[in-house]
């Protein structure tokens, strides 16, 4: 799965984060914004920040920071070639 892909409909799990108590949370996302994440879990909302999240989608690791911009930007943003 690359950055490319759109995240709103997907169970992701928070499995590193900055801020303690957001490790563990799982749920689907229901909302994206350039920053942000909402997550619903179990009936209730959770806002999680990109830059501070590291998120598992389908047993893929995601660091949050290179989701980072509005979802349809980023589905346009050209890939930077690894030529190492």
């Amino acid at each position: 799965m690359s950055t490319k892909a759109i995240l709103i409909g997907r169970e992701v799990e928070v499995i590193g984060s900055s801020n303690p108590s957001c490790i563990g949370i799982r749920g689907t996302v229901i909302d994206e914004t350039a920053n942000t994440l909402v997550v619903d879990v179990g009936g209730a909302s959770k806002r999680l920040i990109k830059q501070d999240v590291v998120l598992d989608v389908h047993g893929v690791r995601i660091d949050g920071v290179s989701l980072i911009g509005r979802p349809e930007t980023r589905i346009k943003k050209r890939e930077k070639k690894q030529w190492r």
